[in-house]
């Protein structure tokens, strides 16, 4: 029987390597991960009973990621400085044996490469967060459970991998 994915217990965020030294400090407890939206057009076609969007494969709108901090740093402002370097996120994601009922723990860790699109510097709050965050423009993710690829998008050499599952295959040989 299959586990069931249950929480993710802790992470981590690095910038370039994930290594002790390149480990992002003042970190929230939570990272809005990107949505990927195919890009559409509209269909309104004689003999249709109505209006759809049509998705194009492997077409994808922008897509953004925002690092969260819980205030302003050297570390946070480093995103912004060293652009090209990726963002790595490891986490413990628990699972659960539902023959067993016990705890089953995989490593799961995604990879952020993009631009910087927006530094905002937060609020300064006598005794609180400031919430400052930085937005990087994605450009390619890389998202791996256990060390198998679930996905894998990356724009400029115009890849894009779910689950195994090559989703342009033929389509580059076409053009």
């Amino acid at each position: 029987m299959s586990l069931i994915p249950d929480k993710i217990n802790q992470f981590n965020v690095y910038r370039k390597t994930a290594e002790a030294g390149s480990k992002l400090m003042g970190i929230t407890d939570e990272v809005q991960l990107p949505t990927f939206t195919n890009m559409s057009e509209s269909l309104n076609l004689a003999g249709f009973a109505g209006q759809f969007d049509s998705p194009t494969v492997g077409q994808l709108n922008s897509a953004q990621i925002e690092i969260p901090f819980s205030n302003i740093s050297v570390q946070a402002l480093d995103l912004v400085a060293n652009d090209g370097d990726a963002i790595i996120m490891r986490a413990a994601q628990e699972f659960i044996d539902p023959e067993t009922s016990a705890k089953n723990y995989k490593n799961r860790t995604i990879t952020v490469k993009g631009m910087t699109k927006e530094v905002a510097y937060g609020s300064l709050k006598k005794g609180g967060y400031g919430n400052p965050k930085v937005t990087k423009e994605v450009t390619y993710y890389k998202d791996e459970v256990d060390g198998t690829v679930i996905t894998e998008i990356d724009k400029f050499n115009y890849k894009y991998v779910v689950n195994g599952v090559d989703m342009l295959e033929g389509i580059s040989d076409m053009i």
